[in-house]
């Protein structure tokens, strides 16, 4: 039963940082290839493996329905009828032990929380009901909220404390705590990313921008170079490590460019075919650079790019829009030489 919004994302695909101020008036930051739609579904985490609860008898099914109008409301975003659900003194502690007291503060939390994100979805799975009296019991079960896109945080575990009042269960306390760390391979975190491996190129009349990306060792990050010409002359290249950050939860992305700049950005996935990106870096003369970048998908083979809002050392720089990189030809093979006889 998540609680506090902005507690509650770990997402998603991370693609491509920071070029130079020379680089960004050639070509966006790193503009992504694109991928097939097959390829290209929203990644959440997935509902752990938890046997339904199944109420033994009617204080039970009394709990679990008042669970079940909890989610109803959260759904309807209506901040009013959650907090009806508490006792006058309810306690609310989450995953980082911050705590909201009373039936007024946890009002305000949900109203400021809906007011913030729209359209969130709230999933209870409830794994335990035990009575520690005739008028207290504890449940126990996992949650997550995800955006209408379906974007969803990890499962998170709460115990709520239940009291039963007039007739009526109430919350006389929820804890959340976080999810036990999973030791899963790099590989299996970035296996999403996998149809950016190969050659890119974006070619005007007087520039060109050439990419290319390939696994590191042991597929554990994603590496992936690039090289800014202009009228036949190199101008500016970079190399950009794509991997799975443990502290943030997120697929992350930093990159280093040969004039001595570097940054670094999360992405978000938006919708079946697209990506924003919030970055930041800094040029070698320490200015700090910032943008959000979008990626869309056009087919397997092209994606377009736009870099808006950005930010040099403080001053807003023109936005760059709808860059395409396609994925290069196979080179043909080389011809074999005539038999003699």
């Amino acid at each position: 039963m998540r609680t506090h919004v902005f507690k509650m994302f770990a997402v998603t695909f991370a693609a491509v940082g920071f070029m130079t101020a020379a680089a960004h008036s050639q070509a966006p930051t790193g503009a992504a290839p694109a991928q097939s739609a097959a390829a290209a579904k929203p990644a959440v985490a997935e509902t752990p493996l938890v046997k339904p609860f199944s109420p033994a008898n009617a204080a039970e099914k009394a709990i679990v329905d008042q669970i079940g109008a909890f989610t109803k409301a959260y759904a309807e975003a209506n901040a009013q009828a959650l907090a009806d659900l508490y006792a006058d003194a309810a306690i609310i502690v989450d995953a980082d032990g911050g705590e909201t007291r009373g039936k007024p503060a946890i009002a305000q939390m949900y109203a400021d929380s809906f007011q913030e994100l729209k359209g969130l979805k709230l999933e209870s799975h409830i794994q335990a009901v035990s009575f520690l009296t005739n008028d207290v019991a504890r449940v126990e079960g996992q949650s997550r909220l995800s955006t209408p896109n379906g974007d969803a945080s990890e499962f998170t575990r709460f115990s709520t404390l239940v009291v039963l009042k007039d007739g009526k269960w109430k919350i006389a306390e929820i804890r959340e705590h976080a999810a036990p760390a999973e030791d899963v391979a790099p590989y299996e975190r970035l296996k999403e990313l996998e149809w950016m491996v190969g050659d890119w190129i974006n070619e005007g009349a007087d520039d060109k921008v050439t990419a290319s990306v390939r696994w590191a060792d042991d597929q554990s990050y994603l590496i992936r170079t690039y090289t800014v010409e202009l009228r036949g002359e190199k101008r500016s290249s970079g190399t950009m490590f794509i991997g799975w950050d443990p502290q943030s939860g997120q697929i992350k992305s930093w990159l280093f460019d040969s004039q001595g700049g570097h940054g670094e950005g999360f992405w978000t996935r938006t919708g079946e075919d697209q990506w924003v990106v919030k970055a930041q870096g800094v040029l070698r003369d320490g200015l700090p650079t910032s943008a959000t970048q979008v990626h869309t998908i056009l087919n397997k083979d092209s994606a377009k790019t736009s870099s808006i809002d950005r930010i040099i050392g403080g001053q807003v720089a023109p936005d760059i829009n709808d860059v395409v990189m396609v994925r290069k030809a196979p080179a043909p093979a080389a011809s074999q030489p005539a038999a003699t006889k």
